[in-house]
């Protein structure tokens, strides 16, 4: 027995290094970490960075164990010796369920599919080229493209742990916990944090930012992109409508249907005038709709013809007992006598639709269909990119908004964020305070306010950028200048650290150079408004 007991403690050893190393090989199968050494000329001067694609794990802090893996592009450029520590952009698309894709090569990475320089003049982009992006924000920040749990290459570890992601929290707390890995795993502590989100991604960025810094981890900046600024404005219903005219002038004037004496007005005097009336003619007619001094017959008949001469469409189509022009009948309707729907997302594209028997989807939408391929993760030339120049190899789909994947879906037309997202559920915001209140007892109810609004509250120094599209008429809530009156009414104290810039350009609004251009000033700004390099040693916001 004796001379056989060492023989088995070695293979008892041998057995545990073994299963010891199988499991550190299956985390790196789950991770697939692949990093490689890029270069672009950005204004004709090189810009050396490194590339690193992969999966980190979203861990369950009871258990330890990884409840997902979440999939990033992280592009860093390398610091000289002595030079400040660089700033970190964190960046995503919305949805919920659209990966990276658009804000990463269409928008903002190093790379970025070549395109006209106005996305109208644009062809299908998801099988052309790539080019050296003149519009990267890399020059400035490092960049991180992350793709939520059920979006890009990202899964939840098991299918029952999809209900933990797929909704507004999980989702947001889950972007929070990949934060916390990327900066711990790649050493970025130190690093001033920023936060990019688009359209749905917006809102989980004002969620992520409370997440952040709730677990004492700051936030420097937020860029807001095509979506909404919640910082508990009470925003009159009356304004919200009116303040929709002047997004349908810009529109109707890029169409060239508005009145002759419009029309031959710059777009900015038309923007201008729009404006003006509906903030001093029409938001306090809506008001009077149902009031104890309600519009006569010939002043209602006076905002009906108003209306439809800023909209550029006919007076029937403005709904005579509300008064209002719903967006949807304005983009089906401004063209239809070519037969012509206009984009929702971009209301400059237009493609052939008879609104009458065929209903829209957003596969037929003429502003989403040209990158159909970069969105739904089934572009040749982003699937090439990833597996050959960014060397990461993964037999999933990359997975999109709208479904397309294995198995089918349940329902006809179905996607997997219809069935699967949490939606009618979400919360109205996050507790104003933790402890009871003073004097308080057990059923007090504790106010809530909006996890921005908390944030900023944390963080005094933290600064929000609102990046809004001219065209955009994807939703009743966007529009530049219904953003501009937001944020004059945020309260004083949180106002000062809000800017709000209106581009010409869509949801998507990076499609256009001349956007691009500007994005990028603006980005710029915030970061060197939010953070100054001085500070870089500790990490401080000025």
């Amino acid at each position: 027995m004796s001379r056989r007991y060492p023989w088995n403690l070695a293979l008892v050893a041998l057995f545990l290094a073994g299963a010891a190393a199988a499991a550190g090989r299956t985390a790196e199968a789950q991770e697939g970490l692949v990093s490689t050494q890029h270069r672009i000329l950005l204004a004709g001067k090189p810009l050396a960075y490194i590339a690193t694609a992969g999966r980190l794990p979203i861990i369950h802090n009871d258990t330890g164990k990884p409840h997902g893996y979440m999939f990033f592009v992280a592009y860093i450029v390398k610091r000289a010796p002595g030079e400040p520590v660089r700033p970190l952009t964190f960046l995503w698309n919305g949805g919920p369920g659209a990966s990276s894709s658009q804000v990463h090569l269409l928008g903002f990475g190093p790379r970025r599919f070549k395109t006209a320089d106005t996305y109208p003049e644009t062809p299908p982009v998801g099988a052309g080229e790539l080019e050296d992006n003149q519009e990267t924000w890399l020059d400035f920040t490092d960049l991180v493209f992350v793709d939520p749990i059920g979006t890009g290459y990202s899964r939840p570890t098991k299918p029952e742990y999809g209900v933990e992601f797929y909704n507004l929290v999980g989702d947001a707390e889950s972007v929070a916990e990949f934060i916390r890995v990327y900066r711990q795993r790649f050493d970025r502590l130190e690093a001033p944090i920023f936060l990019a989100g688009e359209s749905y991604g917006t809102v989980r960025a004002q969620w992520v930012a409370e997440a952040l810094e709730r677990r004492r981890t700051t936030v420097a900046g937020v860029a807001l992109i095509s979506g909404f600024l919640r910082l508990d404005q009470k925003l009159p219903p009356a304004m919200q409508i009116a303040l929709l005219v002047p997004r349908f002038a810009a529109t109707a004037y890029y169409h060239k249907r508005l009145p002759a004496d419009l029309q031959s007005s710059s777009l900015q005097a038309i923007l201008d005038k729009a404006n003006r009336w509906a903030r001093e003619v029409y938001a306090p007619a809506l008001e009077r709709r149902e009031s104890v001094n309600p519009l006569t017959p010939a002043e209602r008949e006076a905002i009906i013809t108003e209306l439809a001469r800023y909209a550029g469409v006919k007076r029937t189509l403005v709904d005579s007992q509300t008064l209002t022009l719903p967006g949807f009948t304005f983009t089906e309707h401004l063209l239809e006598d070519k037969g012509l729907d206009l984009g929702r997302y971009d209301g400059r594209m237009t493609a052939s639709r008879d609104v009458s028997k065929i209903p829209w989807t957003t596969f037929i939408d003429p502003s989403l269909s040209r990158v159909m391929d970069v969105m739904q993760g089934t572009s040749p030339t982003m699937i090439r990119y990833f597996r050959s120049e960014l060397q990461y190899k993964s037999d999933l789909v990359y997975r999109g908004p709208f479904g397309g994947a294995y198995p089918a879906p349940s329902s006809p037309n179905g996607d997997w964020m219809a069935s699967s997202w949490a939606r009618g559920q979400e919360p109205q915001g996050v507790p104003a305070y933790f402890p009871p209140p003073p004097g308080a007892g057990p059923s007090a109810t504790v106010p809530l306010i909006s996890p921005l609004r908390r944030a900023m509250e944390l963080n005094p120094h933290l600064r929000i950028l609102v990046m809004t599209g001219m065209y955009d008429h994807a939703a009743p809530g966007i529009g530049c200048d219904l953003v501009a009156y937001s944020v004059s009414l945020v309260d004083a104290k949180l106002r000062d650290r809000i800017r709000a810039r209106c581009y010409p350009g869509g949801h998507m609004m990076y499609t256009d150079k001349g956007a691009r251009q500007q994005l990028k000033r603006d980005m710029a700004e915030l970061i060197a408004s939010a953070w100054q390099p001085q500070n870089s040693q500790s990490g401080a916001l000025p």
